[in-house]
C-alpha cells in the first residue's frame, strides 16, 4: 500500500522520487519560445521523467536532444480541441509520428458526450486512435466537464476504441479530482492493463497524495510502474527539484 512505500511518516522525498518515475513532464504553450523550449527539455535530460509532452511541432526537438529511454509524448489531434475537421485532426497527429513521437495523447469529443451524443463521439475517437499507428495512446476525457455517469461512459468508450490510458483532463477547462482519480482507478482495475494519467491542477506533492490516497482504494499504486501510472503536469517538477537536488 501506498502508506508502506511512502513509509509511516509519508515521506516526501519517497514522494517526489515517485512522482518523477512516472511524471510526463509537459510543455504545451503554442507561443513557447526557442530559450523557454531548450530550458524545458534540458531540464527533463536532468531529471529523466517518465516522459515529456509537448505540441506536435516540437517533438523531433525533443526526440533529438534527449536520451531514448525518455519517452516522447505529444498532445495531438489539435490539442486542446475536443473535436473540428477530422483531416485536421489526423494531420497534427501524423506530424507527431513524424517527428519521433512514442506516444500519442488525445482529446475525446467531450462536447460529444455532454449531448448524448456517444455514437459520435466513438466513431471520431476511432479513427483517431486509428491514425496513431499503434503508439501509445492516452484518451484525455475532460472529466471536469462531465457528470459522473458522463465520464464512466466516456471511459468505457475509450476503452473499447483501443485507448491504453485514460486521462483526466487538458488542465484548460478545469483539473484532476481525489473523485477523479478514484473513478479511473476503479474503471483501470477492472479492464486489466489499461493505465490512468491524472492531469490537470497538480502543482504540489501534496495535490498529487491526495489523488493517490483516492486511487489506493481500488489500485496498489506503488506496484504500478509507468506503463500503467502517470502524472501530467508541468510545474511538479518545481517542488521535485527542491526536494532531491540536495
Amino acid at each position: 500500500m501506498l502508506k508502506v512505500f511512502l513509509g509511516e511518516e509519508m515521506d516526501s522525498r519517497n514522494l517526489a522520487k515517485f512522482a518523477l518515475k512516472h511524471l510526463d513532464f509537459t510543455l504545451l504553450n503554442p507561443d513557447a519560445d526557442e530559450n523557454q523550449i531548450s530550458e524545458f527539455l534540458e531540464r527533463a535530460q536532468k531529471w529523466r521523467p517518465a516522459a515529456v509532452c509537448v505540441l506536435p511541432s516540437q517533438v523531433s526537438r525533443a526526440r533529438e536532444m534527449l536520451d531514448s529511454e525518455i519517452r516522447v509524448a505529444s498532445a495531438a489531434g489539435c490539442f486542446p480541441d475536443p473535436n473540428g475537421d477530422i483531416n485536421k485532426r489526423i494531420s497534427d497527429i501524423k506530424i507527431a509520428i513524424q517527428g519521433g513521437a512514442d506516444e500519442i495523447d488525445i482529446v475525446m469529443d467531450f462536447e460529444a458526450m455532454m449531448d448524448l451524443r456517444p455514437g459520435e463521439a466513438r466513431a471520431t475517437l476511432q479513427q483517431l486512435i486509428g491514425a496513431c499507428d499503434g503508439l501509445i495512446v492516452k484518451v484525455i476525457l475532460e472529466t471536469s466537464c462531465l457528470d459522473l455517469e458522463e465520464l464512466e461512459d466516456a471511459a468505457r468508450i475509450a476503452i473499447e476504441c483501443g485507448a491504453n490510458f485514460l486521462k483526466s483532463s487538458t488542465g484548460k477547462r478545469g483539473g484532476c479530482t481525489p473523485l477523479v482519480a478514484e473513478i479511473l482507478a476503479e474503471i483501470a482495475q477492472e479492464n486489466g492493463e489499461v493505465g490512468v494519467k491524472i492531469s490537470g491542477g497538480i502543482r504540489t506533492l501534496e495535490d498529487l497524495k491526495a489523488n493517490l490516497d483516492s486511487m489506493e482504494k481500488s489500485l496498489e499504486i506503488n506496484s504500478l510502474g509507468p506503463e500503467r501510472f502517470r502524472i501530467g503536469a508541468s510545474g511538479l517538477l518545481n517542488p521535485i527539484e527542491e526536494l532531491l537536488d540536495t
